[in-house]
């Protein structure tokens, strides 16, 4: 086998500074379903060498720098989905802000850091309706769909209570937090 033929696996950073829509999202989440084909395709090239001289590969983790103040649910659900399915570990880092669907990307990272100076936000999910009054009961439906979607991915991925959420809600907060704060709350791995 001519090793020197066998490609390299992609590069891994990954950068988000700007709003969650349609196109950002498809980006990253393209970028990573590109990376984890690559790195299939790599191991499966090199696992006769691996074999013989018993490596086990570990794969560099994919980094995704974020700076955002958040945007579409939907949109960031479809990422949250590949990223949770990714064979590559996915390092989330924040650089400044990570809002709303900002903060639900961070928190999904299967390793999660936050600059010093960085800011997560968790808020209540958003929306404005129109139309008839059976359009609103049913965007109200939804919405509130999404919301128990936010808070069990926010329970589960972080150290913030169910007392605390339902407080956010009562009070209707934007709950800005330093990295020092994300970090007691489990929103981080580590102030980097």
């Amino acid at each position: 086998m001519d090793t020197n033929s066998i490609p390299l696996p992609a590069a891994r950073n990954l950068y988000l500074p700007d709003q969650v829509t349609q196109k950002t999202m498809n980006s990253l989440t393209s970028s990573i379903i590109s990376i984890n084909n690559k790195l299939r395709e790599y191991i499966k090239q090199r696992y006769p060498l691996y074999k013989l001289h018993n490596i086990e590969y570990v794969a560099a983790p994919i980094k995704i720098y974020i700076d955002s103040y958040g945007g579409s649910v939907y949109q960031c659900f479809g990422l949250l989905g590949v990223m949770d399915k990714s064979e590559t570990p996915i390092h989330t880092i924040v650089t400044g802000c990570a809002m709303s669907c900002g903060f639900m990307i961070l928190i999904s990272g299967h390793k999660r850091f936050g600059y010093e100076l960085s800011t997560p936000l968790y808020h209540q999910v958003s929306t404005g309706f129109m139309g008839t009054v059976q359009d609103m009961e049913e965007s109200l439906k939804e919405t509130k769909r999404l919301q128990k979607m936010v808070e069990k991915i926010t329970l589960n991925k972080t150290k913030i209570t169910k007392k605390k959420l339902a407080e956010i809600m009562k009070n209707k907060v934007d709950w800005y937090m330093s990295a020092e704060e994300a970090l007691n709350l489990g929103v981080v791995d580590k102030v980097i």
